[in-house]
């Protein structure tokens, strides 16, 4: 499962999980006006312990996309 999540820097990240809910890699941060399917992006686990530590001080939170057709 991969989710889109907002820090509070006003960059866009997207962070893999598994099947536990545990963050399996972090990808980002990422281009406002280049976004495509979360399966496209690479995610890497140097930034996971990162991401962890900032969700855990509220400064990512996540968000819903809404997509125009």
């Amino acid at each position: 499962m991969n989710v889109f999540w907002l820090h509070r820097n006003g960059k866009l990240y997207a962070l893999k999980h598994d099947a536990f809910g545990h963050i399996a890699g972090v990808a980002g941060p990422l281009a406002w006006d280049d976004l495509h399917e979360d399966d496209d992006y690479e995610y890497r686990t140097e930034l996971i312990a990162w991401a962890e530590g900032e969700i855990e001080r509220h400064a990512m939170h996540k968000m819903r996309p809404a997509f125009v057709h």
